[in-house]
């Protein structure tokens, strides 16, 4: 069982212990990816990508294996984080860090800091690689993995917000495990009653249900506390006792919680629309 301890500053920069793992973690990913596009560079005969994403091939056989590889890539991390964060949330999370604003800010946890370095390799690599795929080099999305490498770089740097970051970093990624899939699906249309049609059948409204349960239901619960913490530890002073000079990247992250959050409504008004339609028919 983790020591209920407050990390005092200074103890060790997260992001420099870490860096090896990141470096190599970044390296796998982008690894994972460029093999999978070599193996798929040929792959339009058996792996036909929807006419949307089959521009200009009129005259040809289309094959997207960028598509299909950043699944790939983009499935190992969300996956690790969506399981490593859902398994400590409710196991580990409320027991081994002290139940005190001072206790969620500025608690260690060794596991919300593996998510944290996990979750800044995933945005980082997500980002550059989305650079390549036009279908994700979309401004919403870009901004959207700066904001959450932002807080995960601070959480490793200057060892904050450990209890919030296994929800905020972790919890909020299960849905998107479901969500893999539903795109993968939308890209390589399956064929009606295949196992992998099936197989999204099912995504379809486990995405819905985690996504509303995780990211609106939750997401507002979690940071009501978030705010009550953060306001408390400001007012009194703790905040620059424990980590000094360090106040504004609290700051920073109330920002960004509320963007985010808002951005999770926007989203899931659209995935409710969606739904709406598949329900209609």
């Amino acid at each position: 069982m983790t020591t209920k301890t407050i990390a005092p500053q200074g103890v060790y920069n997260g992001f420099a212990r870490r860096r090896n793992a990141i470096a190599l973690g970044t390296l796998f990913l982008t690894a994972v990816y460029w093999a999978a596009c070599y193996a798929l560079k040929e792959s339009g005969s058996y792996l036909r990508p929807a006419e949307e994403f089959c521009v200009n091939s009129e005259n040809e056989l289309c094959s997207r294996p960028d598509l299909f590889a950043f699944q790939i890539g983009s499935g190992v991390a969300i996956f690790y984080c969506g399981v490593m964060g859902i398994s400590t949330w409710h196991r580990s999370v409320h027991r081994d860090l002290p139940s005190t604003p001072e206790g969620r800010l500025f608690g260690y946890l060794a596991e919300s800091e593996l998510l944290a370095a996990a979750n800044f390799t995933f945005q980082v690599w997500d980002f550059f690689v989305s650079l390549m795929i036009p279908e994700h080099a979309t401004a919403v999305f870009l901004l959207h993995h700066v904001a959450a490498a932002l807080v995960s770089w601070f959480s490793l740097s200057y060892q904050v917000l450990h209890y919030y970051g296994v929800f905020f970093l972790g919890c909020s990624e299960v849905s998107s495990i479901f969500l893999l899939f539903i795109d993968l699906g939308r890209y390589f249309p399956p064929t009606t009653g295949s196992p992998f049609d099936l197989l999204i059948s099912i995504c379809q409204p486990a995405f819905l249900i985690t996504f509303g349960w995780y990211r609106i239901v939750l997401w507002w619960k979690v940071s009501i506390l978030l705010w009550k913490d953060v306001i408390y530890v400001l007012k009194t002073g703790k905040a620059e006792e424990l980590r000094p000079g360090k106040s504004f990247c609290l700051y920073i992250y109330l920002f960004l919680n509320v963007v985010l959050g808002l951005l999770q409504i926007f989203w899931f008004g659209i995935i409710l629309r969606a739904a709406y339609e598949v329900v209609r028919g």
